[in-house]
């Protein structure tokens, strides 16, 4: 595993950010503020923060931007299954 440190927040937000992909993202912090902000601001289907595990087969996994169409597993998988539709009926 490599390891990039930052001197600023933004410049490892820019950085992580910087390709068309979004498959997954780790990080590793000592600060909550910079944990809770790392989850808000990278663009990525998984996000990983302080450990490198992600995958159970009750979340959902994917990625965004040009790593993929979406979640697979959890429930969120299921949603591109579903088209709702409303019919009334007169009686």
């Amino acid at each position: 595993m490599t390891l990039s440190p930052f001197s600023t927040y933004q410049a490892a937000i820019t950085e992580a950010n910087r390709l068309p992909f979004g498959f997954a993202a780790y990080a590793y912090t000592t600060s909550a503020k910079v944990s809770a902000a790392l989850g808000r601001d990278i663009q990525s289907g998984m996000v990983s923060i302080n450990h490198h595990g992600l995958a159970l087969p009750e979340l959902p996994f994917g990625g965004i931007k040009d790593s993929g169409y979406g979640s697979e597993g959890g429930t969120e998988a299921m949603d591109n299954f579903f088209n709702t539709k409303l019919i009334t009926e007169a009686v």
